[in-house]
């Protein structure tokens, strides 16, 4: 029997288009991009058509797209390497009254390699953090954010799609009201002749395959990507870095991607995750609209058998990803019925992958009141390229059959 996956949002499988792109420089382009010799500049010549054909899906120049290991490592070199590059002497005039670390405005659903990199700054004294806390639909107000930001705010750092709930922040908005903050001349980090404080950097690692990521129209400073999330390699990503921005690099070495990220570069994976980047982008539109088709019929059929069934996060148009359903089931082990549903040939998750140490999700205590029993009772269905209506209609058999046994 043919295995059903409905985990997209944890990890895609490699487009045989992106394949085809990375076999192809495995054996051609071998060389180290930094060489000079023919293999060397073989390796940079691919390394610089990946590197304009990221930047072209973003509406970027190409040396504005920092090649990283993935969202994991963008996120880091983001949030690290802004609160680094904050010139202290910046800070010595602050009043008491605000104190003197800098200060980071967030949301409490981040992805976790964005909330710990956090955590780790506030354990070691070096910046103060605000979460602000998303509503009950799973969205933060852009005036609440706005409301945070102190006069020494170095960074505002919000996810344009979260990973749990799908659920779509308002980037282009807060974008907006930054905008106008830097203007008001509000933040004492910058200089009369360059305002570039707070810096806004959103983790856009779920987005690509479903929203335009175009960093401009968005507003961002910063932008992380991931090429596993939308049918790339995994061990591949990308910082975009807007001109201006003060960014301490994390690993030092030789002094790649422009002293922003010091590695020899992994070129067949970035050429793979050019190719992954574009396909989303070529094929965004129709894709959206079918897959919100599957994943709405899938949500009827469980709602319409389940009365105990309690959705998690918005489900309006715009507001959620249309590949994502994550529901609760409060006095169901939504972790055992994971296994259920794997034994019966079908792939879906309790909570995000890189959540083993917790017993319940985060997202979903944030969203539901910290409801415990709801936060633990989480089951997610991520719908991609590979779902077909066929699918749909045996997930939704199997867990309506599974829930009845209950």
């Amino acid at each position: 029997m043919k295995r059903i996956y409905l985990d997209y949002a944890a990890t895609t499988p490699l487009d045989p288009r992106v394949e085809k792109a990375m076999q192809s420089l495995v054996r051609k382009a071998f060389g180290n991009p930094s060489s000079i010799h023919a293999e060397g500049v073989a390796a940079k010549k691919a390394l610089d058509r990946a590197r304009t054909a990221v930047a072209r899906c973003l509406e970027a120049h190409a040396e504005e797209v920092v090649f990283t290991s993935g969202g994991t490592e963008s996120n880091n070199l983001a949030i690290f390497g802004v609160l680094e590059a904050v010139d202290t002497r910046c800070l010595k005039s602050l009043t008491s009254g605000v104190g003197r670390l800098p200060h980071i405005v967030t949301t409490n659903i981040e992805h976790a390699s964005g909330l710990e990199p956090l955590r780790q700054l506030e354990r070691e004294g070096k910046a103060e953090v605000t979460y602000v806390p998303v509503e009950q639909n799973g969205i933060v107000k852009p005036g609440e954010i706005i409301a945070a930001i102190k006069p020494n705010t170095a960074l505002v750092s919000v996810m344009y799609a979260n990973n749990e709930i799908g659920t779509i922040q308002p980037i282009r908005k807060i974008g907006q009201l930054l905008s106008a903050v830097r203007d008001s001349k509000f933040s004492i980090l910058n200089s009369p002749n360059e305002r570039r404080y707070p810096v806004f950097h959103s983790d856009a690692c779920q987005a690509p395959s479903y929203l335009p990521c175009l960093v401009n129209a968005l507003g961002v400073d910063l932008l992380s990507l991931d090429a596993h999330k939308i049918y790339g390699p995994k061990g591949v990503g990308a910082l975009y870095v807007r001109p201006g921005t003060m960014l301490s690099p994390q690993l030092l070495g030789g002094g790649q991607e422009r002293g922003h990220r010091s590695a020899t570069e992994n070129v067949p994976g970035i050429v793979g995750f050019a190719e992954a980047l574009h396909s989303a982008s070529e094929n965004r539109k129709k894709e959206s609209e079918r897959i919100k088709k599957l994943r709405d019929a899938l949500y009827s059929s469980i709602l319409q058998n389940n009365g105990i069934v309690i959705m998690n996060g918005s489900m309006k148009e715009g507001e959620r990803l249309p590949n994502n359903l994550n529901i609760s089931l409060p006095g169901i082990d939504t972790e055992f019925l994971t296994l259920q549903l794997d034994a019966a040939g079908i792939a879906v998750s309790t909570k995000s992958s890189c959540l083993k140490n917790e017993k319940e999700s985060y997202v979903i205590s944030a969203i539901a009141s910290r409801d415990k029993a709801r936060a633990r009772s989480t089951l997610r269905f991520t719908l991609g390229r590979g779902t077909t209506s066929d699918d749909i209609k045996r997930v939704a058999e199997a867990v309506n059959n599974l829930l009845k046994s209950k």
